[in-house]
Formats: structure tokens, sequence, C-alpha cells
């Protein structure tokens, strides 16, 4: 008899389904060939550590032993982590959409034995509630109309491989992208919610690639309208209660319009781009409180996020001792008594009550109190200290150790960014540290794999892997000048060429190496991190720059033309692109000369209080590979003053030594 086969998996949320009564698989061809010998559907069950719905579907049912009996006699049951997976988890949750349902997890799909889909929902109640059906009697269903009705699976499963196989081929529409950018900033602008920030209407996801691109028109066009969107979106997710005051961090999303009640889980993904926005925002606005809340993010990264040996955790569960939230929410009397003479003030920082705000609880929330002044903010501080040290009496939630390369890219970035921009080399260090492992335990044979956890890697590294971790490794050749990382760059934009490159325009999520999907498809829209295709666009353009090599520029101008023809309507999930495609048309290549270091670390540190999306920078300080590998830099003086120049096309400006006058070029 076949019993449940988690125990020997290293995903925590694998792991987490391990004493089940159900019969697990992970997933595998053993799975699928156990099920096509006992002509039985599989149960696909998707989900992740930190997910709130997913914990409460197993306490419901998969810990129920008379609905495992039934999955156990009608089903090949399959647990998959769509953090170990995402690609999996892509081609199911775009099976689910074409049923006409709205994703999400967790994910429940039927497949047939050849691992195409055929019926699939998210979440069902072990009763019949909030207009779903019983689990059991949807696997009642679903097992009976599979062995007796099997024209009808099969003319559906037919269905809907067909219409995923057609995702990526449909008919081109030619975009003017110009007009598309004005089109998408009217689009999210008719969208926002201009007194709490984001999008309208609730839930609200943070979908910080919006902003991003935001800013960078308002760099362009210096529209104010612009301005007061992302620094509503901003001000109110980091007074809100998404954000942790006590310890830093956002949560996943707000399951209301004022940013208050959150789903408390803690993405690693979600801290990294609003890390990295923040610090665009702050040398943007010079507004100290996006300093405050970049540090409070980069301090809580390294110390509850980033592993001994150097990578970054991927998530910190929304539950502990089984109640959502019970570690982050408070009552007043617990306040009342850890804060004493101070409450009163607290109160009128936190918009605190007796009756609380939140189920008679305190979610606490600096609603229109973001912005103070530094000494009323330094006694905010102390009094959050106070509550920290409260806090760590209680018991956490769990944390997922999964070390995901992608994401790990992702906060490598906005790291190293924030030491640059913070001159503060701890952040920058922390970064270096997480590349490090990635590239010594993760980067094998010249393959990345996705994840890594116990020490053991899993996994085949696809797209979102390598364009995520190369663009870590450009940002941390601009803020430490070590020509090191230029060269892993390089080597990972190779890969992505030998590995996930389509002839026919764009590159696939998977490698030709990962053989259990069922089809290949190309990803042309952020999801909830930026696209990697789109992504792609910046990476090529800031190698063409360093390098001068025009076939960096053939392929992002051969990316734009076919991402172009893809787009059509889909404001939201092109802004990645429609940014880096803005960038290209000003990119440059900033390049600092001199021998006197400390002359050329002040100047390195001035102009990084610029933006700098568009920019390429490099730090020259004597004779160096760069002279050796590219004939370019052979033109450049190293002499004792520092000098500036700013390159374009492979022509360069005349030096000057004057930061200020970056404004001119840039």
């Amino acid at each position: 008899m076949t019993k449940n086969l988690l125990n020997k998996e290293t995903s925590p949320y694998l792991l987490q389904h391990k004493d089940n009564p159900v019969n697990w698989y992970p997933w595998s061809e053993e799975a699928f060939k156990k099920a096509k010998s006992e002509n039985k559907p599989v149960l696909l069950s998707v989900g992740y550590a930190a997910c709130h719905w997913c914990h409460v579907m197993a306490h419901e049912s998969f810990e129920d032993e008379e609905t495992a009996k039934l999955m156990n006699r009608e089903f090949i049951n399959i647990k998959l982590d769509r953090e170990e997976r995402p690609d999996l988890d892509s081609i199911y949750q775009n099976a689910l959409a074409l049923l006409g349902q709205q994703g999400g997890w967790p994910l429940t799909m039927f497949l047939s034995s050849n691992k195409k889909p055929f019926w699939g929902g998210t979440y069902f109640p072990k009763e019949p509630k909030y207009g779903m059906p019983a689990f059991k009697d949807v696997l009642t269903s679903i097992a009976k109309s599979y062995a007796s009705d099997q024209d009808a699976i099969i003319k559906n499963q037919t269905l809907i491989f067909k219409a995923l196989s057609k995702l990526d081929t449909s008919n081109p529409i030619e975009t003017n992208i110009e007009k598309f950018i004005v089109a998408a900033e009217n689009n999210i602008i008719e969208n926002c919610d201009l007194r709490h920030g984001g999008l309208n209407g609730a839930p609200k996801f943070p979908q910080l690639f919006i902003y991003d691109f935001l800013l960078n028109l308002y760099q362009r066009d210096q529209d104010e309208k612009k301005l007061n969107i992302i620094t509503s979106t901003l001000d109110n997710i980091c007074s809100g209660g998404i954000f942790d005051h006590v310890a830093g961090g956002i949560s996943r999303y707000s399951v209301d319009e004022l940013w208050l009640v959150p789903h408390f889980e803690k993405m690693l993904y979600d801290n990294a781009q609003l890390l990295l926005l923040l610090n665009k925002f702050y040398i943007t606005t010079h507004q100290s409180a996006y300093k405050q809340k970049a540090e409070q993010i980069a301090n809580w990264i390294i110390s509850e996020m980033q592993d001994k040996d150097g990578g970054y955790y991927a998530a910190l569960d929304a539950d502990s001792e089984g109640v959502e939230g019970k570690f982050y929410i408070w009552s007043y009397v617990e306040l009342k008594n850890i804060l004493k003479d101070d409450l009163k003030f607290f109160c009128s920082i936190f918009n605190v009550t007796e009756e609380g705000n939140w189920e008679g609880n305190i979610v606490l929330s600096r609603y229109k109190q973001l912005h103070i002044n530094e000494e009323e903010e330094a006694r905010v501080q102390l009094l959050l200290d106070k509550l920290a040290q409260y806090r760590k009496k209680r018991i956490k939630p769990q944390l997922d150790d999964k070390i995901l390369v992608d994401w790990n890219g992702l906060t490598i970035e906005a790291m190293a960014y924030t030491g640059k921009v913070l001159n503060n080399n701890k952040y920058l260090k922390s970064a270096e540290r997480a590349f490090s492992f990635i590239f010594d335990k993760m980067f094998v044979q010249n393959k990345l794999y996705h994840s890594n956890c116990m020490g053991i890697n899993k996994h085949l590294g696809m797209l979102d892997d390598y364009v995520h971790l190369t663009k870590a490794a450009l940002m941390l050749y601009e803020t430490t000048s070590k020509y090191y990382y230029l060269e892993q760059s390089i080597l990972l934009t190779k890969c992505i060429l030998d590995y996930f490159f389509n002839k026919s325009g764009g590159f696939y999520t998977n490698s030709d190496d990962q053989k259990d999907v069922i089809l290949k498809n190309i990803q042309y829209f952020d999801n909830v991190t930026p696209n990697s295709n789109a992504v792609l666009l910046s990476i090529f353009s800031k190698i063409s720059l360093v390098t001068s090599d025009k076939k960096y520029v053939q392929l992002y101008e051969d990316l734009i033309g076919k991402i172009s023809k893809k787009i059509s309507n889909q404001y939201l999930g092109s802004t990645s692109f429609l940014k880096n495609f803005s960038l290209i048309k000003t990119a440059k290549l900033l390049i600092i000369a001199g021998k006197n270091k400390d002359q050329n670390e002040i100047i390195y540190q001035r102009i990084y209080e610029h933006y700098l999306d568009n920019i390429m920078i490099i730090l020259i300080d004597k004779k160096s590979e760069l002279d050796v590998k590219f004939s370019f830099y052979k033109d450049i003086n190293v002499e004792d003053q520092t000098l500036i120049y700013i390159c374009k096309d492979n022509t360069c400006s005349l030096p000057f030594t004057d930061v200020n006058l970056l404004k001119k070029y840039l």
C-alpha cells in the first residue's frame, strides 16, 4: 500500500504535509506512472509554506481521515510547492483561468496521467460554504466522471491544452510603444486610489513595479500627478498595518483598501521590490521617512531572512499557534502594560483605541503619521524597541528556509543598491554574501539550480533565476566596481542565450533540460515579480554599454519587437517592459576614472544621490581587465584628478569633475 512519500523532501511546505493520512507523492514520474497503471485521475494540490488558506484546507481536509480515505481510493495525490516549481504552477494557474475561474492558492487541479488538466479550483471547504461545494462532494463527482465519461474528460483536457498552447502564439498586434506608454499611464492613473494609494478596491497588493514605472515617467516629465500617486501608495504601505512597524518588512497584501489588515505572511520578493523602490524614492524626494523604512526592511532581511551561509530565506508564515496574525497583533492591555506613561503618545501616532481596529485586537498602523519630526521619530523607535523585546517571548511563525535563486537575485540587487544609496557597507556585504552562496552552492557545471534547502539543490534553474541573478550581478558590479561581478553577469547571459532562447523571439520559462512540463511557454507579463523577458532588456542594454558589443543591441531590439506584438491592452502587466523600453532610449555609460581612490569614492558616492536606472556605472582607478577585454577603454585617461565621462554609442563627453553637472547629462 502506498504511503505518504513527502518525508524525504526538503521543502518546508511539503514537509508540513508529511504526516497527513493522504498518500501524497511529490511531483514525480513515479506518480504519473502509477496513475496510468491504475487508471486513476491525479489530484494536484499546489501551495506554499506561508499560505494561510493552504493551512486551512490542510486542517479541514488533508488531516481528516475520512477525506484522506476517499482521496487515496480514487486518486493519485501529488503535493507541489509552487515556490519550488513556479513554472508548473504557472501552467496550471493558466489552465484554471481558461476554465473561467479565479486563480490562487491552494490550487486544486485534476489531471490525467499525461499531466494534462481537465478541471480544477482553488480552496474547497470541508462542508459547503462561501458558495462553494464541499471538497468530498467535488472528489466524488470527479472520480465518478473520470470512471464513467472518459470521452468528456478527454475532450475537456484537449480543449484546455490546445488553449494553453496558443497563449504564446496569438496573432501579432502591431503596437506603437510610445502611444502604448501614454495609454498605460492613463489607465493606471484612472485605476489608482488617490486617497489611500495603490489600485482601487480591495484586497490591495503592493504591485510595486507599477509605481517603479510611474517613477521612471516622473523622472522624464516631472508630472506632479504621478509623484502624488507614488507618494500616496508608499506612504500608505509604509504607515499601514501591512508594514511590520516593530521589526520591519511588509506582508503579502492587505484585505482592505486602507492597507490596514494584512494577510500576515511575509514574502522575500515583496520586500526586495519595496526596498529598491524606497531607495529610488528617497533620492527623488529626500524625505527621511523613506530612508528609515528602507533601513528597517534591510535590517529585517539581514536579521531574520539571511542564512548563516549567506543565502536569503523565502518567507515567514502568516500563522503562529494555528492562528493567523497572532504573532503580530496586540491587545490594548498589553500595550498599556508595556508602554505605561508613553501610551498616550504611542496611541496618537498609531491611532490606537481600547476597542481595537481588527476583531477586538490592534494591528499597528501609523495612519497619516509617517512623516513626523526627528525627535518624535526617535521616541517612536524607542517604544517600538520595547514592543520588539516583548514580542520575542511569543511563538514565532514558521520560517520557510528555502533559498530560491530568483528571489535572492531580486534581494541582492535591492540590498546592494541600498548599501550604496545609504552609504552603509553592511547592506552591500550582505548582498555579496548572498551572491557568493548562490554561485558557490547552486551554480554547478554552468547550470543554476532553483532551490536549496537543507543544503540540497533541487530543480533546474528557470529563466527567472538566471535573469534576476544576472541583474543582481550587474548591480554588484556597479556598486562595488569588482570586475568579477561583470564576468559573472556575462557568463549568466551566455547561459540564458544557450538554454532559453526561442528562435522565433523571446525566451522560454524552462530550459531544454526540463523534461517534466507539458509545454514550454514564454511569459510576457509581470506577475508578482517583474517579467523576466522585460528585465532582459535592461540586462542586454547595460552589457552592450560596457562591452560595446552590438550583439546585445540586436538582442534587445529583437526582444522589443517580439514583446510589443504581445502586450495589446495589458497595461498593468506590461509596466516592467514599458519602463525598460524607455530606459534603453536614454541609456548611458558613466565612467569614473582616477588614480586617487579616496577622491574616486567621494564622487562615486555622490553619483548615487541621483536617479540612475538608465545609467551603467564603471569605476576605473588603474589598468584593469576592462582595458584588456574591451578596446573602448584604452582611450580613457586615468589621472591624478578624478574625471567623469558620460558615454553613448561609443562616444564620450568631455571629462568633467563637478558631480553637480550630472543633471545636465542624465
